[in-house]
């Protein structure tokens, strides 16, 4: 075998094993229930992780228990919210918000996807809309 057709075979299995990875994460729709209308969540950011590949936001809620119980919220991409003007500032630690959520497909599962939160003030921050120019929501 020459060189540049060891070269083509060695790229060849290259892209044939990382294909697997370039489909593997876009799941949202399969993983969260974006057919019907989110939920509403009252309560306080316990973290928040602007990082790669999606932002995400823990809050504590209060149920109608009464006990507390930890969300854990994924958002889109940094560089999405960025480009709509969001930032690693953009909430907080201890801070109250009311998030509208796609739930999870798991049952029992505190888990979802932002549609969008709302501060105390009133201003909305980490909006999804599925229908947003240039935007392919949360992938």
């Amino acid at each position: 075998m020459t060189a540049k057709s060891s070269t083509l075979c060695i790229l060849i299995v290259a892209l044939f094993l990382s294909a697997g990875a370039l489909f593997a994460h876009h799941g949202t729709g399969i993983s969260y229930d974006l057919e019907h209308k989110p939920i509403v969540l009252k309560g306080v950011i316990t973290e928040f992780r602007w990082k790669n590949p999606h932002v995400s936001v823990f809050m504590d809620v209060k149920g109608p228990d009464g006990k507390v119980v930890n969300w854990s919220l994924e958002g889109n991409s940094i560089a999405n919210y960025a480009r709509m003007g969001f930032n690693r500032n953009t909430l907080k630690t201890g801070q109250e918000v009311t998030a509208l959520v796609y739930v999870s497909k798991v049952p029992n599962n505190p888990a979802g996807v932002i549609a969008k939160f709302t501060t105390a003030e009133g201003k909305e921050v980490l909006r999804f809309q599925r229908d947003e120019p240039g935007g392919r929501g949360v992938e």
